[in-house]
């Protein structure tokens, strides 16, 4: 089978859609299919991906926003065979996977990634859509395409709710659990300069509002004042980079905490490797990638159990969830932890064996291809036509201003 998988996120960029693009490639491919990557940005020596052209994000330099030609990007389809196309966001990617569909008369099947209605706040004011716009627009592209695949059943149930009556399919991005437990490459410890008495407290991720970073710098700064030998490792980049050291700086706290800012991918399994305990107090994330990357790693968690990660992770195996964000019960969980060298060998074994045996990417992969097969095969898929008009229409309702 020939897929064709357009999104606007790749690697080498850090967050969770990018990711799960990646692992699925890698894992379809071990099963024998031919998946190609149409993005932005894309890996120099990886086989069967294709850069389009993009612009940065005024707002998000890290990002790319696509501008494929579409010609192109039709005539690549074609000269390759694509069985199947599979978009990974509603937007400039994801349009051109509903043009190619209509044009080739092929199957297109979309991931929902994102909750659109809590990353509304990206957008700038003057073109910010309302609630109600975004979840409009979000029916309308789902049932433009054969299928959608939520990562969560609160994600499926949300969906539902909009209006969209496509087949939905639940299906999470699996772990790959082997690179997690690989041996380790370099010490975290001297590459920041921390001493060996110095308990590690690790979070993983954007560097953005949505993330709840503040509660977490919060909750740090109460844990420090009562446990002297702890560091604060955040991991990642993002909008909210100098908004967090300046806060960092109010509260007395910037000594110890460090900022990677980007690190390449393959390097974090490091930094879960040689943590003591990830933290974790999102409360908009459709499935959470980090927490399962780390229960994979060994390094206990504490979440909050909102969204997704409720529904990814079980409390007392390998984490501890607190149902509401407050910071007492945050660092109560986090003390506990780091004061206990037994429960943490006990929750480092019983987080590996969880995340091998429910979210192993071969398990995934299998799942996806058998998805892509049912709707190949199904006798009620017909060639569904590319509508230039309703795409402008539903571009200027969604907020954005089209010249």
């Amino acid at each position: 089978m020939n897929i064709g998988m357009m999104t606007d996120t790749y690697i080498p960029q850090v967050n969770g859609v990018a990711t799960s693009v990646s692992l699925f490639k890698k894992y379809l491919e071990n099963l024998g299919e031919k998946v190609y990557v149409f993005a932005p940005m894309v890996p120099k020596n990886e086989s069967r991906t294709f850069k389009v052209s993009g612009l940065k994000f005024f707002w998000e330099p890290q990002h790319r926003f696509a501008i494929p030609i579409s010609r192109k990007m039709l005539n690549l389809t074609m000269k390759l065979n694509v069985d199947i196309v599979h978009s990974h966001a509603p937007f400039s990617m994801g349009f051109q996977a509903l043009r190619i569909s209509g044009k080739l008369g092929i199957p297109h099947i979309h991931t929902y990634h994102t909750l659109l209605t809590e990353y509304r706040h990206y957008v700038p004011l003057p073109f910010r859509p309302t609630e109600e716009a975004v979840k409009e627009f979000s029916t309308w592209f789902c049932n433009s395409t054969n299928a959608v695949i939520a990562p969560t059943n609160k994600i499926k149930e949300e969906l539902s709710s909009y209006g969209v009556t496509v087949p939905i399919h639940v299906l999470p991005t699996g772990i790959d659990v082997e690179n997690f437990q690989r041996p380790m490459k370099f010490s975290i410890r001297e590459r920041h300069s921390i001493p060996q008495n110095q308990k590690i407290i690790l979070y993983a991720g954007r560097i953005a509002k949505e993330k709840n970073l503040e509660f977490l710098l919060g909750a740090f700064a109460l844990l420090h004042s009562e446990f002297k030998n702890t560091t604060f490792i955040m991991v990642g980049n993002g909008p909210e980079m100098h908004e967090i050291l300046h806060r960092a700086s109010r509260m007395g706290i910037e000594d110890h905490i460090i900022m990677t800012g980007y690190i390449p991918r393959e390097h974090l399994v490091e930094y879960y490797r040689q943590s003591d305990v990830f933290a974790f107090a999102s409360v908009t994330e459709t499935q959470g990638l980090v927490v399962l990357e780390a229960l994979a790693s060994g390094l206990p968690v504490v979440a909050v159990a909102k969204e997704g990660i409720k529904d990814v992770l079980k409390n007392g195996v390998g984490c501890i969830l607190l149902n509401k964000v407050e910071k007492i019960p945050f660092v109560n969980a986090l003390l506990k932890i780091l004061k206990d060298p037994i429960l943490i060998e006990n929750m480092s074994n019983d987080g590996v064996k969880y995340v091998t045996d429910h979210w192993s990417m071969n398990t995934m992969a299998r799942r996806l291809d058998d998805i892509y097969r049912e709707v190949l095969e199904s006798s009620t898929i017909r060639r569904k036509k590319y509508d230039s008009q309703s795409f402008f229409t539903y571009l200027h309702r969604f907020g954005l201003r089209v010249f």
